[in-house]
């Protein structure tokens, strides 16, 4: 049943997970894997929506709408955990590949011949790295091209670093290059990069402060004071009405209480308020992420916390505001 549920997605969909779970090594059947999660958001989304439906009585349209929104978050959630989870395992590659390489220079160097070189260099705590450099070794050993067989390192690892890296390599190995000295040099190379990118994230530091506090404190505490002061200001004009005699005896005066008078429902600016913040906190995880770590999805962790603190200072400012407001009238 799951098979016939992953066709109802395009085609570029399904390719996309398939790629995902191949990256996150998750050892289950693809198309099961997606017709899973399309059934389990539907179910979800649509008890959150008959849920919320019975609590506050929402028209038809709302109810379409909350059911919409809550299975496109469900499976925003599922793609984001799968794209975190492929970047956190070739980061890992990434920090332990220049170790790796110098293992293998000191193999060669050693007397070893490549294949062997490569077997030796897979280290348990190279994690994924060393399944992949244990499997290019046993190709290598069975008779494979060592080209072709190094080039099978990155397919299971979404990491340019490491994809460049093998290319590096093999046009090196193909230009009649000493592998030993090739390696050894690569090793370094990454080494001194990882230490400028280091050092950029420290400069950038303060950016990503900047970041988080605009966001997650400025936006909230302004909304919260001014969404409770348009609050009290409605509550007051409500019960307050202007006499035609007092429009006849000052009509200039009594046009611009006519005009001070707030139309927009006290509902809608609080939900616009929730709405924005909402908005903010993903646009500035996201901003965060390619400002620290140089990649937008990188910023997809940050998005809950930023989105629960700035929630918090939102409705702790209006209690305060309201505790000010009540004890001096």
């Amino acid at each position: 049943m799951y098979q016939y549920l992953s066709r109802i997605l395009p085609k570029r969909s399904r390719e996309s997970y398939r790629e995902l779970l191949e990256y996150c090594d998750i050892k289950t059947d693809y198309d099961k894997f997606i017709g899973f999660f399309f059934l389990f958001g539907l179910g979800i989304a649509a008890v959150f929506a008959v849920y919320l439906t019975i609590l506050l009585s929402l028209s038809t349209i709302m109810t379409i709408a909350a059911f919409g929104v809550t299975y496109l978050l469900i499976e925003v959630a599922v793609y984001a955990w799968l794209v975190l989870k492929s970047s956190a395992k070739a980061r890992f590659a990434e920090d332990v590949l220049p170790d790796a390489l110098m293992m293998m220079s000191m193999n060669i160097k050693a007397g070893l011949t490549t294949d062997r070189a490569l077997l030796e260099s897979a280290r348990p705590e190279f994690g994924p790295l060393e399944v992949e450099i244990r499997r290019a070794g046993k190709q290598m050993l069975a008779g494979k091209d060592t080209r072709h067989a190094l080039l099978e390192i990155p397919k299971r690892i979404r990491s340019k670093t490491l994809a460049r890296t093998v290319d590096l390599i093999v046009e090196g190995i193909e230009s009649g290059g000493e592998l030993a000295d090739l390696l050894q040099q690569t090793a370094e190379d990454i080494q001194a990069t990882k230490m400028t990118q280091n050092e950029v994230k420290a400069n950038v530091m303060m950016y990503a402060i900047f970041i988080f506090f605009a966001a997650g404190i400025g936006a909230p505490l302004l909304f919260g004071i001014s969404t409770y002061l348009v609050q009290v200001l409605s509550s007051q004009y409500a019960h307050f009405n202007i006499s035609d005699a007092a429009v006849a005896a000052n009509s200039v005066q009594g046009l611009h209480l006519m005009q001070a008078r707030i139309t927009v429902g006290e509902g809608f600016l609080f939900f616009f308020a929730i709405a924005s913040l909402t908005i903010t906190a993903i646009f500035g995880g996201l901003i965060i992420g390619l400002v620290k770590d140089g990649e937008e999805k990188q910023g997809v962790k940050y998005i809950p916390m930023l989105l629960a603190v700035s929630l918090l200072v939102f409705f702790v400012v209006r209690l305060m505001v309201a505790g000010i407001l009540g004890g001096m009238a």
